[in-house]
């Protein structure tokens, strides 16, 4: 204490504690060091001193630590709530954004992943739940047709998953690209219930076999069924029309245009169909035609002959007239004699009467 007097206090502003101040602080002082040797909370000056047993305070260290975990697991819910409706909003739009109907996406998000009206972790479930919103039914709307017809409604999935194999199939056979790609040209096969392995036939063996053929065929789907070149497709294609008639038909097309070509007969849809159900080939077609076109003279009436058709001669050929083929086999012995025996010819120039042409002039 001595060298105090040596300090200087110059410049430093001291306030002086009162008696009382003084005597207050060192009495706090003390009681923090008695509560903390007793361990207690030492009370403030003024206070009611703490009354709790230590059964009381313990319990309600309990109870609080319970209302801390419940707030902490309430926010943690809370978070995870709004991570999995996040996570179900870019699922959804996605499935959205497949299935062509993204314009829903805040109707779904807003009435049904925020309400969780379904479980929004399905999104499936998502999209069924809107089945009879105005978007959807129009975007399947082949579904309330194949429900009036008895077949079962398509759930989203498969449906675009069957577009999606018409699309592969038809593109895969070489169809143009913008044809039959859009939603709404499948509805109608949906419709009709035809299957990818349906409409691949019909390709390959109906819109196939008349596009990959030459022009003949072509001109003989014109003239048989009225489809010209740019119809094709989408004649082979309807699907009000079944598969194995459109087969027989594009078979039809190609044994026509051999008989137009090799003996220049035109023949009559029925009857190309007829040679076609009969399993009558292009390149059968093609040597019984040639055969007819090779007949010269017998295909000609001469007296005392019965005359035949264009129609007699095809069936004859191909064994679906036999009362034709046998006429031409007469006609062939007969001819044949007579040419062995030096005789001429008289044809008839109508059918089986009237006035006759001679090899040298005319008769009556």
């Amino acid at each position: 204490m001595s060298n105090i007097e040596n300090v200087d206090f110059s410049g430093v502003e001291i306030t002086p504690f009162t008696p009382e101040e003084d005597f207050g602080r060192a009495q706090q002082d003390y009681l923090a060091q008695v509560a903390a040797a007793a361990g207690v909370t030492p009370q403030a000056p003024g206070e009611p001193p703490d009354t709790r047993s230590p059964e009381q305070k313990a319990y309600e260290d309990y109870l609080r630590e319970l209302r801390r975990q419940r707030e902490e697991a309430q926010l943690e819910e809370a978070r995870r709530t709004e991570q999995r409706r996040r996570d179900a909003r870019q699922t959804i739009a996605k499935v959205l954004g497949d299935y062509g109907l993204d314009s829903l996406g805040d109707y779904i998000y807003n009435e049904i992943i925020v309400k969780e009206a379904v479980n929004i972790d399905d999104p499936n479930a998502v999209i069924y739940a809107i089945r009879e919103r105005p978007e959807y039914q129009q975007r399947f709307s082949a579904n309330a047709a194949r429900l009036k017809k008895g077949l079962a409604e398509l759930d989203p999935g498969s449906y675009v998953a069957l577009e999606n194999e018409y699309r592969q199939t038809l593109q895969s056979n070489g169809l143009p690209a913008n044809f039959y790609d859009q939603t709404d040209d499948f509805r109608a096969l949906i419709e009709g219930d035809v299957s990818p392995a349906e409409l691949n036939e019909r390709v390959q063996l109906g819109y196939r076999a008349v596009a990959d053929a030459d022009p003949a065929v072509v001109r003989q789907m014109r003239t048989l069924y009225g489809v010209g070149e740019g119809e094709l497709a989408a004649y082979f294609l309807d699907p009000t029309r079944a598969a194995p008639l459109l087969t027989r038909q594009a078979r039809a097309a190609n044994i026509a245009a051999r008989g137009q070509e090799q003996a220049g007969i035109q023949l009559t849809g029925a009857l190309a169909e007829d040679l076609a159900r009969r399993g009558i080939t292009e390149a059968e077609a093609q040597r019984g035609f040639q055969e007819i076109g090779g007949l010269g003279e017998l295909r000609q009436t001469f007296a005392g002959e019965q005359a035949l058709t264009e129609e007699q001669l095809v069936g004859g050929q191909f064994g679906i007239d036999v009362q034709a083929q046998q006429e031409l086999e007469r006609r062939r012995r007969g001819r044949v004699a007579q040419f062995a025996g030096g005789g001429t010819f008289a044809r008839t120039t109508g059918e089986t009467s009237g006035s006759t042409r001679l090899a040298v002039g005319e008769a009556q």
